[in-house]
């Protein structure tokens, strides 16, 4: 325990970081909301909000965070999201849940992440959307091949859900391989999504930047805005 707010710890391989909002320690008998975000915690760590946050940080990102087995350029990508986000949801976040006062109800629990940790949250979406209320995607890698198909071909979704999309205009631009399609796909998966939230309690929110690259910087910038967006208060 790095102080009382803080903690960082291994499960599984993974580097778990939990950061407690500052009311935690002053009642005993309040749960609060959950927010998974890929990747560790770079993205929240400077950020104060009445949430638990936790970080996950995966040593083979282009493994657990991609949905099926491609190739990129050189780079073999393992395709399995299936597995992690079963493990995320049937271990860590029952371990979390015991170890910290997490809501119980799944409409409390959020995924979140960047590129292919926000990839990853939009698959949970669309594969298992009765485990968590919240997904934040900032600048997913929709220009990952076959995601689109996947998308037209999922079920509408029916539960209730927030949503926030981002994504820089200037992303992929300049790449000669996938990558390049990083905006027209998603452009075209915000479509898709749109139509397939069916709830009309589900709020769902899109936003672009003309100058926004593939970095931190705008990771962190967005992210902070889907904060604002999902957890106003």
């Amino acid at each position: 325990m790095l102080n009382k707010y803080i903690d960082r710890f291994q499960v599984n391989g993974y580097t778990i970081s939990v950061k407690l909002p500052k009311s935690y320690f002053k009642s005993s008998n309040r749960d609060y909301s959950l927010l998974c975000v890929q990747d560790g915690d770079y993205l929240f760590k400077s950020i104060k909000k009445d949430l638990i946050f936790v970080g996950i940080e995966s040593a083979d990102r282009s493994n657990d965070f991609t949905p099926w087995q491609t190739q990129i350029g050189n780079e073999v990508n393992g395709g399995q999201a299936d597995y992690y986000l079963t493990w995320l949801t049937e271990t860590l976040i029952p371990l979390l849940r015991d170890k910290y006062r997490v809501s119980t109800d799944n409409k409390d629990i959020g995924i979140a992440g960047a590129s292919y940790g926000a990839l990853v949250s939009l698959y949970a979406l669309y594969t298992m959307p009765e485990n968590f209320g919240t997904y934040i995607l900032i600048s997913p890698s929709l220009w990952y091949p076959y995601f689109i198909d996947f998308m037209q071909e999922r079920q509408p979704i029916q539960r209730q859900v927030n949503v926030y999309w981002y994504v820089g205009l200037k992303e992929g631009i300049k790449h000669t391989l996938r990558i390049k399609e990083m905006v027209p796909n998603s452009l075209e998966g915000v479509k898709i999504l749109e139509h397939s939230l069916k709830n009309e309690n589900s709020r769902f929110q899109f936003q672009t930047s003309r100058r926004g690259i593939h970095r931190h910087r705008f990771f962190k910038k967005y992210f902070n805005k889907a904060l604002k967006f999902i957890y106003p208060r």
